[in-house]
């Protein structure tokens, strides 16, 4: 475990009780806002299919500054922080009149983005709607992160504003990085340029099959790499330990114990329909967004978001239902509750990744 990187054993041992405090009580924490569908870039790995028109029936303006109005009504401002999402949020027409109703209702907001927009007075505009925080994409340096985003010039682009958020200094500033096999082994370089642009927290996803994404071999890390990945994680954080540069894998997949106290901060939790939620484009209520659809609560044209997130969460917060296949058996199961719900394969009826497996971890019954 990376010295001073976590809240150490006795988190880990009262963890369980705190997962199922929070599971019962569900306090609303992160509210995801995918606000359009609409994107510049035409990323391979797209779990939502996003191109240059959106495919679903958004909200309007008028509808979107409804639910902004409802919230203070129906959670604690103090406690939620909304992100703004797509597509790409900078794509929307009207996105300074939501950073106004935002503001307005004094609602606290964040905003991720795959960077091609981040112009200067792009930048200043945000600066100015009140943003707290932005998670920018960062693929690989130069030609593998265009190949994953589908457009020529989009690192260069990406990292110019990654550069001008740094100089705007916002209270917080990330950079996520989607791993596959072809930028596998450009890690130490991504991050020394993230280092010399002034970035101090770094998180690394392995690209799951969803959208775009499934079936295609290009993306998707076998075992070994997901080990290899895993590995480089923990050796960076035991040598950084103690600087102001942090690096953690994503909250997603359940690891051996070992494993996941070497890298990251936090024990390994699913909050999707525990602490998050999400209003889809087409105000679809559900959890993360990245979470299958067949598992809506319903939609914000004609359900009261508050009533929903108490009344129908259910399937996220009793997970029986997932041990099915290879968890079934599982002795993991009381710790796993069939890994993060955005593997979940409808088709199949199972979770698509055992990530205890890949990570090196023996199954038992």
């Amino acid at each position: 475990m990376a010295p001073g990187r976590s809240g150490g054993a006795l988190r880990r041992l009262i963890h369980p009780l705190y997962r199922r405090l929070e599971t019962t009580v569900h306090p609303l924490r992160y509210l995801f806002l995918e606000i359009t569908q609409r994107c510049n870039l035409h990323c391979r790995h797209c779990g939502s299919d996003c191109g240059r028109e959106t495919k679903l029936d958004e909200l309007s303006t008028a509808e979107w500054l409804r639910v902004l109005a409802r919230l203070p009504e129906q959670f604690d401002r103090r406690e939620l922080v909304l992100v703004v999402t797509g597509g790409e949020p900078l794509c929307h027409p009207d996105l300074d009149r939501l950073m106004a109703g935002m503001h307005e209702h004094d609602l606290t907001w964040g905003m991720v983005t795959n960077g091609w927009a981040l112009s200067r007075p792009n930048v200043e505009r945000l600066v100015r709607g009140g943003v707290s925080s932005v998670t920018v994409s960062l693929d690989g340096v130069g030609a593998s992160h265009d190949w994953l985003r589908g457009v020529d010039g989009s690192y260069q682009r990406a990292l110019a504003g990654i550069r001008r958020l740094v100089e705007a200094g916002l209270p917080f500033l990330d950079v996520v990085t989607c791993v596959g096999p072809r930028n596998l082994r450009e890690l130490p370089q991504i991050e020394q340029v993230l280092r010399e642009a002034g970035v101090r927290f770094w998180r690394l996803f392995s690209i799951f099959p969803k959208g775009r994404a499934a079936g295609d071999a290009e993306l998707l890390l076998p075992p070994e790499g997901f080990r290899d990945l895993l590995e480089f994680i923990r050796e960076r954080r035991t040598a950084l330990s103690g600087s102001d540069f942090h690096v953690n894998f994503s909250c997603e997949a359940y690891l051996p114990r070992e494993v996941d106290e070497a890298v990251r901060d936090e024990p390994y939790f699913c909050r999707a329909g525990i602490n998050i939620a999400s209003v889809l484009c087409d105000g679809t209520i559900g959890a993360c967004p990245n979470v299958t659809r067949t598992l809506a609560q319903g939609n914000v044209r004609q359900d009261d978001l508050r009533r929903v997130w108490e009344e129908r969460f259910q399937p996220f917060r009793d997970r029986g239902w997932m041990r099915t296949g290879p968890c079934t058996d599982c002795g993991e199961w009381i710790r796993c509750r069939g890994n993060s719900l955005h593997l979940w394969d409808d088709a199949a009826g199972r979770t698509a990744i055992c990530s205890w497996e890949a990570a090196g971890g023996r199954r038992h019954a």
